[in-house]
């Protein structure tokens, strides 16, 4: 019927429905939108408006917000989760155990990436060392250049230390879905998510693997 915002539309039976393994930038008309919003918004109106679509379930039926969770295939049986990926309007953004396409949608994010697409080529994405970071004091979703030097476990998550006032925290939950989080010590790694701050420590919230990209392969196990 319509659409949101880049990941987000709205069917005729008025259920609120959010692509599944992505996430775009941020259309809200309180604020700014954040660069590429309004680009990933528009082509998703452009694709799907007024058309029919299938949608296919994972493992969760809502997300947090009470919006359905699916796959989203347009008429021409393209999957539009990965197609914004491709194009380079949505970043990857796997929320486990909803895991049927990870291969596929991390195969559309790296090619997007390549090329230099979309959000791949815009500044307020661009990659920054750990120390920018700190002093920048941003938050939202960041890409960082890290080198992790210690594992701890304590309470719901488990903890991958960067520095004195900076980690990567994993639900314990899912860290069956990681190697073992020492192979991850000592190796260069740029890490996806979003950086959140507390007196002066940064942490970045990681779900999936994919969200820890590995400079060198040989290196450290993924």
């Amino acid at each position: 019927k319509y659409v949101i915002d880049g990941d987000t539309v709205v069917l005729s039976d008025k259920r609120h429905v959010r692509l599944l393994g992505i996430n775009t930038p941020e259309v809200d008309g309180r604020r700014a939108a954040e660069p590429g919003g309004k680009s990933a918004k528009n082509w998703l109106k452009t694709q799907l408006e007024g058309r029919q679509v299938s949608l296919e379930a994972d493992q969760q039926e809502f997300d947090s917000y009470g919006r359905s969770l699916f796959y989203v295939f347009d008429s021409e049986g393209r999957l539009i989760n990965e197609q914004l990926l491709a194009e380079g309007l949505a970043m990857l953004s796997i929320y486990p155990p909803n895991l049927k396409y990870v291969p596929r949608l991390r195969l559309a994010q790296q090619r997007a990436e390549a090329q230099g697409l979309g959000i791949w080529n815009m500044s307020a994405y661009r990659s920054q060392k750990l120390a920018q970071l700190m002093r920048s004091k941003n938050n939202g979703w960041q890409r960082v250049i890290v080198t992790p030097l210690a594992v701890k476990k304590s309470g719901k998550y488990a903890r991958i230390i960067l520095s004195p006032a900076a980690d990567i925290r994993i639900a314990k939950q899912n860290l069956r879905h990681f190697s073992k989080l020492n192979n991850y010590l000592h190796c260069e790694m740029e890490v996806r998510g979003w950086v959140s701050w507390r007196k002066g420590q940064a942490s970045i919230l990681v779900r999936h693997p994919s969200a820890l990209v590995i400079k060198d392969s040989n290196q450290c196990a993924e």
